[in-house]
């Protein structure tokens, strides 16, 4: 199935959605919902990426239908997909204008001063040239850092330029707006807005390609409006184009030069199109103390077929070809995004969690899961007919990380059923830390020996996330191996009867800002619900 950026956005917005839910009802009445869905897609999915999107397109349905009862909403993959397409139309427009603006009034000709070729070459074509080649060395660096999973792309100025302007001040002047459109719709603009400014290292390889495209069309909607603003000028002026140099410099030289660089084009057109001859260039050298009296007209205008197929094969071409590469490597990247990642598959699990009562009616997902660890130990309960479960649905065991010091057993105990009831983790091991990595080697050893696929450190939300945490963090992640994650389940003070952590609770953004800074999209942040 083709997989759409906006897609992705969306499946991403729906779940951070179901992340912000508070409530045990409403996470309870959640659950239910997905594996209600779940049920009735289950029989045609065949991989689970199948069965995210089967999820989406429940979403949506549910999503729209509210919709109608509020009034007009909009989803924001359909926001990101709206403006950028407007915004590609608009970066061709200006392109094209500034090309055309530019060539025709370059070409501007009062009879008395030839167009110098050198300087217009260097200005359409050398320049081009030079932008691409600087373009393909950015190009490459992200190809070779992706392989070797390396951050070593960096985005360049005109794409840090772009995706501010996109993403920064285009949402705040629809704010402004008096459009009803957008008022009703500021909630998912803002989400769009904030996904690639706090998840820029998840999501780095989607949105690199689309601002890569965006300056692609600039670029070549510029250099074909050149072509188009000198082609037209040659067709209604009478032109004269002419060479100069103040250094020596002999007609056979610059006959050499001219013919290594219409190679790209000599072997299939005829021999008076491809450069101008020994005998035109010779016959168009501008000579200041003689003026332009005793030069031909024919020499003169024998430069305007080269000058437009400079442009067009060393301008127009190459960017038309990055386009065609960068709209390639956006579908690849769609393709290759991994969907295994550990949101997406809380999602999955969540799904795939049977709901079970013994007297064959849904129960809440809290008591199903507090019966299904029951399982565990007596097999006397009896599932319901009508959903079957599926095998090693709490397969993902989990090992928590806590200072013993802070948490004591009682509180690990309503700790690890909250996990089970929140995240879907079999929590199978607990280890005492310290937050000294020094200290905690043998902490880090039993990481690794152990078959654990999260791990999960506590940490209290009203302890600010000081650099020295941050670091601690970095290294238990760095010790661990790579693919597993590393969840940091955020609490309430330890001696509080409630844990919980509110959705607007500001130090908990504080922490989500934190995390963030630290570009791994193996380290999340979540709170105890």
């Amino acid at each position: 199935m083709g997989i759409r950026l906006k897609d992705i956005i969306d499946l991403d917005y729906f779940i951070s959605m179901d992340d912000t839910l508070d409530s045990k009802e409403d996470i309870q009445s959640r659950a239910i919902k997905d594996r209600k869905i779940y049920n009735q897609c289950k029989s045609r999915f065949q991989t689970e990426k199948t069965l995210l999107f089967s999820w989406l397109a429940f979403r949506k349905e549910e999503f729209f239908r509210d919709a109608d009862k509020k009034g007009l909403a909009l989803l924001p993959g359909r926001i990101f997909s709206s403006l950028y397409t407007w915004t590609v139309y608009a970066m061709v427009f200006l392109g094209g204008i500034a090309g055309i603006s530019l060539a025709y009034s370059f070409l501007a000709y009062h009879g008395t001063r030839p167009i110098n070729v050198t300087i217009f070459l260097a200005l359409f074509v050398v320049l081009q040239v030079i932008l691409i080649l600087f373009t393909l060395i950015l190009v490459v660096r992200k190809t070779i850092g992706t392989k070797n999973r390396k951050n070593r792309f960096r985005s360049s100025i005109v794409h840090t330029l772009l995706s501010s302007l996109f993403f920064n001040v285009l949402p705040k002047i629809l704010k402004k707006a008096d459009r009803t459109i957008f008022k009703k719709n500021l909630d998912t603009l803002e989400y769009t807005s904030s996904l690639i400014r706090m998840k820029n290292r998840e999501y780095k390889a989607f949105f690199f390609w689309p601002f890569f495209l965006l300056t692609s069309a600039f670029a070549f909607s510029f250099s074909a409006g050149a072509l188009g603003g000198t082609f037209f000028r040659v067709v209604v002026s009478d032109m004269a184009f002419g060479w100069q140099s103040t250094l020596v410099a002999t007609s056979v030289k610059v006959h050499d030069l001219v013919s290594i660089i219409a190679l790209p084009w000599s072997w299939f057109l005829p021999d008076s199109l491809v450069h101008p001859s020994l005998e035109q260039i010779e016959g168009s050298r501008i000579i200041l103390k003689d003026g332009i009296s005793v030069l031909a007209t024919q020499d003169l205008v024998s430069w305007w077929p080269f000058i437009c197929l400079g442009i067009l094969f060393y301008a127009a071409i190459p960017r038309g070809i990055l386009i065609i590469v960068g709209v390639l490597a956006q579908r690849q990247a769609l393709r290759s995004f991994n969907f295994d990642r550990p949101r997406f598959r809380q999602l999955i699990i969540r799904m795939q969690t049977p709901i079970l009562d013994i007297n064959a009616n849904e129960t809440p997902v809290s008591k199903a899961i507090e019966k299904k660890s029951n399982l565990h130990h007596d097999r006397k309960m009896k599932e319901t007919p009508a959903f079957k479960p599926e095998p090693d649905i709490l397969g993902q065991k989990a090992l928590i990380l806590a200072s013993k010091n802070v948490y004591s057993e009682e509180i690990i105990k309503k700790v690890i059923q909250g996990i089970e009831q929140r995240l879907f983790f079999d929590v199978k091991e607990m280890i005492g830390i310290s937050f000294d990595y020094e200290d905690d080697t043998d902490a880090v050893r039993q990481i690794n020996v152990s078959d654990a696929d999260q791990v999960i450190l506590l940490h209290e939300v009203w302890q600010p996330p000081i650099r020295g945490i941050l670091h601690y963090i970095t290294q238990i992640k760095a010790a661990m191996p790579e693919g597993k994650p590393l969840w940091v389940l955020l609490t309430r003070d330890a001696g509080q009867e409630d844990l919980a952590v509110g959705n607007n609770d500001i130090n908990y953004d504080v922490w989500e800002k934190a995390i963030v800074t630290l570009e791994n999209p193996d380290i999340l942040v979540k709170r105890f619900i």
